[in-house]
């Protein structure tokens, strides 16, 4: 495929970003009125299912909860009835993906009083991706498309408490996700579709747009905040408005094209948000990790037709998808930094269990994250960090038959010959991402950590190019939940390290030191032995013998003149003696005799000098 011709091929899902200038705005906004905006519960809100709403088998998430078909009621006090609960991944996409009960789901379509006949057949050898929605999933399926009624749910008590909309469905009879080693499992959620129809070739209003049309929210746009559902934090989604809690500054504002969201990625790194690297030298690292497209020459070329740097990759945030996806080897240089090991057979990053010192868990508890910089065609830079305590997922059956944790960064060649990459639900855990598909523009943010605060409902309004950041940090909304490696704990680690054990240098220290002061102690004896000796010999000889003609000397004498000539060739080598710290001793001892308590100091002194080597 040309270059050209892969432009035109994924032009539908590519946008070239524009600068829009004062992307935050710090004006107070006012609260939303009756009717402004709506929430959509998530699985945790309602506990649905039976672990307490978490979904998985890679998670654990949270999803979306719609209802199929349409209802009424007559107020808030009234439940819904009819349809089922269908947990949903919202998305920019354009068509609502939902499992029919013929392949396993809760979707009734041969039962539904307002289903359409079908208008479109995908995937007759089950092999259909749908591209927006579930490629970087691997999620292969086959079904038809339909018109049909769908329910949202309003967290907000207020009238009518739902929004019935109609909605372009691709009923999937199957659906099933492929594993690296060919096994594959159905999966249990589906994708909601909330962008703009008119972006593609369908025809219609989208759902949003219908509840503006109806006066139940403020604008055409949606903002999402996943949150981690491991941490307890409620996942967020809302319609004609979004939290402010939900933001922390600055805010990018992107223009749009077709209605999808994507960026450029210019730069990975490896951080530490307040303390110091916690395991090994404590320094943090600092080789590259960002590697741009590599060898994906049609990545590397798309980025570059739609204004990219040299070496930036094209990329989209995704929920539908559990991963982050990124060119190679940009994830296997980051495991190189962690305590994680690849698994061939399931095609994930495991953490190390039983790593050195317990350093997966001391890692995933730390400030430690991982920045991603991403910028529009006007080099406007935004960095998104995602602290490691968010990227310690678990894989559970039919994955594996045992719960293991993994950290969910896939490196892979960009799929369906697009030329992207995408940015899953492990990066929107920390991100805040909206749409105002009003003013074509695309919101990125930092999003909290677990203590985000009250949350503070705002109205965008279809005229809103801006939107209110909340006055906290990213440390402030963390600051409970890691453990932050201050340069007190290196001292004390230090500290505890030299106190439990002698390191192998300290004790090569101490037998050297050992071995010198042997010597010495030996060489202090014998001269102390030969001075005495001396004077002894002195008293003996007539006053007028020179001391200096050694051949008046007897044979006892010369006997002891060689017996000392050997000594000092054997104990006062330079060499030996230079090497050992207390050697300038030898030389400038006095030349008087020592004194027992003089004699056990020197000897002392000389075993005392050696520890000091260990510093």
């Amino acid at each position: 495929m040309t270059i050209v011709a892969a432009r035109a091929t994924t032009l539908a899902i590519l946008i070239a970003l524009t600068s829009i200038p004062n992307g935050v705005s710090n004006t107070a906004a006012a609260s939303p009125g009756p009717n402004e905006v709506f929430q959509i519960p998530f699985t945790t809100d309602l506990y649905f299912g039976s672990d307490e709403g978490l979904v998985g088998p890679d998670g654990p998430w949270h999803a979306a909860l719609i209802m199929t078909g349409t209802h009424q009621r007559a107020s808030l006090l009234d439940p819904i009835d009819g349809g089922p609960l269908i947990p949903m991944w919202p998305t920019g996409s354009t068509v609502a993906q939902i499992l029919t009960t013929k392949g396993g789901g809760k979707y009734n379509l041969s039962g539904s009083e307002t289903a359409s006949a079908p208008w479109g057949e995908w995937g007759n050898d089950g092999n259909n991706i749908m591209r927006l929605s579930d490629s970087f999933a691997n999620e292969f399926s086959e079904g038809v498309g339909v018109l049909d009624g769908l329910t949202f749910i309003n967290l907000r008590f207020e009238a009518p408490g739902y929004a019935n909309v109609n909605a372009s469905i691709y009923a999937m009879n199957t659906s099933k996700i492929v594993m690296p080693d060919g096994r594959s499992y159905r999966p249990e959620v589906g994708n909601l579709g909330l962008g703009r129809p008119t972006d593609t070739d369908f025809v219609g209003e989208s759902m949003i747009q219908q509840m503006k049309t109806a006066r139940l929210v403020a604008s055409n746009s949606f903002a999402l905040h996943m949150g981690s559902a491991a941490l307890g934090q409620k996942g967020s989604l809302i319609l004609g408005g979004y939290e402010e809690n939900r933001i922390i500054a600055p805010v990018a504002a992107i223009e749009m094209q077709l209605g999808v969201p994507i960026i450029f990625l210019t730069d990975v790194f490896l951080g530490v948000e307040v303390g110091q690297w916690p395991i090994g030298d404590h320094s943090t690292p600092d080789e590259v990790i960002w590697e741009g497209t590599g060898s994906d020459q049609l990545g590397a070329s798309i980025a570059k037709q739609f204004g990219g740097s040299v070496g930036s990759a094209l990329v989209t945030p995704n929920p539908a998808v559990p991963g982050i996806y990124l060119p190679p080897p940009t994830c296997a240089n980051i495991a190189k930094r962690l305590p994680v090991t690849f698994d061939a057979k399931l095609g994930y990053y495991l953490w190390n269990a039983n790593g050195t010192a317990g350093d997966a868990a001391v890692m995933i508890n730390s400030d430690v994250y991982i920045a991603f910089v991403l910028a529009d065609t006007q080099a406007q830079n935004l960095t998104i960090k995602v602290p490691l305590k968010l990227l310690n997922l678990t894989l559970q059956a039919p994955i594996v038959e045992t719960p293991v944790a993994y950290f969910p960064c896939h490196d892979v060649h960009t799929q369906m010959e697009a030329g992207y990459w995408e940015l899953g639900r492990a990066f929107l855990q920390a991100t805040f991402f909206a749409v105002s598909y009003d003013q074509n523009l695309t919101f990125l943010a930092q999003g909290p950590g677990p203590d985000y605060g009250q949350s503070v409902l705002q109205t965008l309004k279809p005229e809103d190019r801006t939107l209110v950041p909340s006055n906290k940090t990213l440390a402030d909304t963390w600051r409970a939940h890691w453990k932050t490696t201050t340069t007190a704990d290196i001292l004390a680690d230090n500290n505890k390290d030299e106190s439990s054990g002698l390191s192998q240098g300290a004790i090569a220290g101490i037998a050297v030191g050992a071995v010198f002061g042997l010597v010495l102690g030996c060489a202090v004896g014998w001269w102390f032995w030969r001075r005495r000796r001396g004077q002894h010999i002195k008293k003996s000889q007539p006053a007028e013998l020179d001391r200096g003609s050694s051949q008046e000397l007897d044979g006892s004498n010369n006997e002891i003149q060689e017996m000392g000539e050997n000594m000092v060739s054997e104990l006062g080598s330079p060499i030996k003696l230079h090497e050992a710290p207390a050697s300038p001793e030898v030389y400038e001892m006095s030349a008087e005799p020592l004194e027992p308590e003089k004699e056990s100091k020197a000897e002392s002194e000389g075993h005392n000098d050696s520890p000091g080597e260990l510093s």
